[in-house]
């Protein structure tokens, strides 16, 4: 076989086969728009079956329960981060406004990106960096709305730029190393952020004066710690139900297709029954349609943002200083959105239609930046966690038997734009249901929080040879390729490295007197990855910090990728034995 006609794998894990080597999702064009446009070359043949492979018999079911569950899992964080955005912005813009954004940058992005698997929502960085740009716009006595209209409008342009010159392309340098520690990243907020108030709730319950009414009780802040506990173990458990004995199989499915909808809404009625007696602290919504922010004058500021000022005249100096604020948030945008989208077209997922990196930032800043910022909404970008989820949810596996054990792969999986659209409208449609949703405690959102953090560690290699260090024994270490060919202490020292980066990461982000910077420092990772070639040797970079080959899979077991992936909540094929291997019908 010649070069020319070898099989051609690169980073974004889209596999091209042709009698010449054709350019890849990540290749330098050399022509003004020429990735955006084989992009769209790529996906065009797939337009109409993105809409339709949803609706085929076989994919119904699991088409309907991803809508459900992915529609609670994405809503979860953006009435979450909205109330964070509330607290932080002081009532700039709140839960409405997120679940606004989210809903139609969604809808905007699944009908035209080039990766229509990727979920769009709120995330922590930009959390934290929208509080850097209130922050500075205190320090310079600038209307806030105004300045991040044109921070947004800036961040919109840079991002239109980057992707007309395939710079996506940048992201060949970008390897495991930095995506791993990014999603750990994404894991960890919300692990912490989901966990965080509830232990709040007892440190002010216990460590306030005790002339100060703690603003939580007692009894409310227990109660709250068990509805947190209830959703997320009941979550937990009914994710894995179909791997029990129990009920009859048709049973069991349901319940683990719809086991975080199901936890969700048995934690709300639990809490309906006992919330008078224990004063517990429910959703904050508007009960009208209307922004959060107050003018002076007691009337809500209007839905369009007027970009030269609101209540003040904004300077014209102020629409160039917003470009400081721009640039943090375009690089931001460029490698939240880019490593997502890596992960989600990672060679493991087995995803046959293709990537398009350069079209879907090319949507993002010419479509829902532009959107955001006329409506003064929080920024939705890909959300790693939802994102991920997604794809499980939408993947049918087999269990192959081997030597040292079994793995799960994928066999098919239902690439199309509907469940992410369909998404997004019901997240519109929660924008009537203020009523409703005042109902929802926040204990109860923050258990689905925590539960989609925790499911997100399963598959990140970073977590896995973490989890190593606890196991001294070597008979009890799982059959990864790297611990059969390298010595556990040089995995411990790459993992350590790992481990630093990432508590510097999330370091910078919550200090908010350098939060400005942790952008930058992310991009750096891939500066830190190519200096670890001093450390190690290439040959241990390859174990450590790539795809293994097809041929070390099948001799050396399960891979980290692939072992142990979480049961997808969709799910509802069975799994049938057929001799060396268990596949699901």
């Amino acid at each position: 076989m010649t070069e020319a006609e070898a099989v051609i794998r690169d980073q974004s894990g889209w596999i091209v086969t042709s009698a010449k080597k054709d350019l890849g999702p990540l290749d330098f064009t050399g022509r003004i728009g020429g990735g955006m446009m084989a992009d769209i070359r790529r996906r065009a043949p797939f337009y109409v079956s993105d809409w339709t492979e949803a609706f085929y018999p076989e994919n119904l079911q699991k088409t309907a329960s991803t809508i459900l569950y992915l529609f609670i899992a994405a809503l979860a964080p953006a009435i979450t981060f909205g109330s964070r955005f509330l607290d932080g912005t002081n009532g700039q813009f709140g839960v409405l406004e997120m679940i606004m954004s989210t809903s139609i940058s969604g809808m905007l992005f699944s009908t035209f990106a080039g990766q229509p698997l990727s979920i769009l929502g709120a995330t922590g960085p930009f959390l934290a960096y929208t509080l850097v740009v209130y922050d500075l716009g205190i320090a310079f006595n600038l209307e806030f709305m105004p300045l991040y209209f044109w921070t947004c409008m800036w961040c919109a342009f840079f991002t239109i730029v980057v992707a007309v010159f395939d710079l996506c392309a940048l992201m060949k340098h970008v390897t495991m190393f930095s995506e791993d520690i990014f999603a750990g990243l994404i894991s960890l907020i919300f692990i912490i952020d989901g966990v965080r108030p509830i232990i709040q709730n007892f440190a002010d319950c216990w460590f306030v004066s005790t002339e100060c009414v703690p603003p939580v009780p007692l009894p409310s802040a227990f109660f709250e710690l068990l509805l947190f506990l209830y959703t997320f173990g009941v979550a937990s458990y009914l994710s894995h139900f179909r791997r029990t004995p129990w009920l009859l199989r048709p049973v069991r499915n349901f319940f683990a297709n719809f086991a975080v909808t199901f936890s969700l809404l048995t934690a709300s009625a639990l809490a309906a029954i006992y919330s008078t007696e224990t004063n517990l602290r429910m959703l904050s919504v508007e009960a009208e349609l209307a922004p959060a922010l107050t003018l002076s004058s007691g009337a809500k500021r209007p839905w369009i943002v007027n970009p030269m000022g609101i209540e003040t005249e904004f300077p014209v100096w102020g629409i160039f200083f917003a470009i400081v604020p721009a640039i943090g948030f375009a690089v931001l945008g460029y490698l939240d959105q880019n490593l997502t989208s890596v992960i989600v077209n990672r060679p493991s997922n087995n995803l046959q239609k293709g990537p398009g990196y350069h079209l879907d930032l090319f949507v993002r800043g010419a479509v829902t930046l532009p959107a955001c910022a006329f409506l003064g909404l929080p920024l939705s970008v890909a959300s790693t966690v939802p994102s991920i989820t997604h794809v499980i949810s939408l993947t049918t596996y087999e269990v192959q038997q081997l030597p040292q054990g079994e793995r799960k792969v994928p066999v098919k999986v239902v690439e199309q734009r509907a469940t992410n659209f369909l998404i997004h409208v019901l997240i519109g449609c929660a924008l009537f249901l203020a009523p409703v949703l005042k109902f929802l405690p926040r204990a109860v959102l923050q258990g689905v929080f925590f539960y989609m953090g925790i499911a997100s560690l399963t598959g990140n290699n970073l977590f896995d040879r973490f989890f190593l260090l606890f196991k001294l024994e070597r008979r009890n270490r799982p059959s990864y390729i790297y611990v059969q060919k390298l010595p556990i202490k040089r995995v411990h020292l790459y993992t350590l490295v790992q481990l630093i980066c990432l508590a510097i990461l999330y370091g910078l982000k919550e200090i908010k007197e350098t939060s400005v910077v942790f952008p930058f420092f992310m991009a750096s990772l891939a500066i830190i990855r190519k200096a670890l070639r001093w450390m190690f040797t290439p040959e241990e970079l390859k174990y450590l910090d790539s795809y293994p080959d097809e041929d070390e899979e099948e001799e050396m077991g399960p891979q980290p990728d692939l072992e142990n992936l979480p049961e997808p909540p969709q799910e509802s094929n069975e799994v049938k034995k057929t001799g060396e291997k268990e596949v699901e019908i």
